[in-house]
C-alpha cells in the first residue's frame, strides 16, 4: 500500500516479459461495467420513486434497462442491494451539489444574526436548485421523500447522511438568527417546516400544480418558491 508498481515491459534479447497476461473482460450482462451499474440505478430510481420497494420488481428494472435479470444480482447482490445503491446515489448527488456551499457556511458558524439569515437564504436557494431542477429527472428527489415518509430499507442511511445534518444546519442558522447559541425546540420546528416546504413540489407535486393552476414546475415557479421562502426567512 502506498507504493506505485513500476510498469514492466518486454525485455530485450528474446527474454519473455514478466508482465502478467491481460485478463479477459467479463462477458455479457455480468461484465463489471460502471455504465451498466449506473443504468440500473437510474431505472431503479425511476421505478422505486413511483411504486416503492414492494411495488417494483427486478424484472421491471432489468427490462427498462435492457439487461439480463441476473445482472442485478451480479452488480448489487439482489433487489435490496440495488435499493441501497439508489440511496447511496442520492447521497452522492446531494454532496456533489451542496457540499461546497454548506461546508463554507458550517465553517463560519457561529455567526451573527444578519450573516446567519443570509446563509439560510443561500441554503434554501441551493436546495431549490437541487430538488426542483427542472432540467433533470426528479426521480431521485421523489425517491428520497418517499423513503423518509415510509421508513423503508434506506431510511436510516438517508436520515444519517442527509436529513439529520441538513436539519441540524438549518436549525442552527434559525437559532443564530434569533441570537441563540444552541437550537431551541421552536428552531427545530422552523427547520422542519422550511425543509418540508419542498415536498409540496416533489412527492405532492400533482396536488400543488392543480391547486396553483401551474402546468409544470418551471424556472419561473422555482424562482417564486425561492422568493417566498426567502421572504419567510427575512421575517424571522
Amino acid at each position: 500500500m502506498g507504493c506505485h508498481a513500476t510498469p514492466v515491459g518486454r525485455m530485450e534479447g528474446g527474454v519473455t516479459s514478466t508482465s502478467p497476461p491481460h485478463p479477459r473482460p467479463p462477458r455479457g450482462p455480468y461484465r463489471s461495467s460502471a455504465e451498466t451499474r449506473q443504468r440500473l440505478i437510474g431505472a431503479a430510481l425511476a421505478l422505486f420513486s413511483k411504486h416503492g420497494f414492494e411495488g417494483t420488481s427486478t424484472r421491471e428494472i432489468a427490462a427498462r434497462t435492457g439487461v439480463a435479470l441476473p445482472a442485478i444480482t451480479y452488480h448489487f447482490g439482489g433487489k435490496e442491494g440495488l435499493y441501497r445503491a439508489c440511496a447511496e446515489h442520492v447521497v452522492e448527488r446531494y454532496r456533489a451539489r451542496m457540499l461546497t456551499g454548506v461546508s463554507a457556511i458550517q465553517a463560519g458558524m457561529p455567526m451573527p444574526p444578519d450573516v446567519a439569515r443570509a446563509a439560510l437564504q443561500e441554503v434554501v436557494s441551493l436546495l431549490a436548485g437541487m430538488l426542483l431542477d427542472v432540467a433533470e429527472d426528479d426521480s431521485w428527489a421523489t425517491f428520497m421523500m418517499r423513503e423518509m415518509n415510509h421508513k423503508g430499507l434506506a431510511h436510516d442511511l438517508l436520515y444519517r447522511d442527509l436529513w439529520e445534518p441538513g436539519l441540524t444546519l438549518v436549525a442552527g442558522l434559525v437559532a443564530a438568527i434569533g441570537g441563540r447559541a444552541e437550537p431551541a425546540q421552536e428552531d427545530r420546528l422552523e427547520a422542519l417546516l422550511l425543509l418540508s416546504s419542498f415536498s409540496a413540489f416533489t412527492t405532492a407535486r400533482r396536488v400543488a400544480l392543480d391547486f396553483g393552476g401551474w402546468a409544470a414546475v418551471d424556472p419561473a415557479l422555482v424562482a417564486a418558491i425561492v422568493a417566498r421562502l426567502q421572504a419567510r426567512i427575512a421575517a424571522l
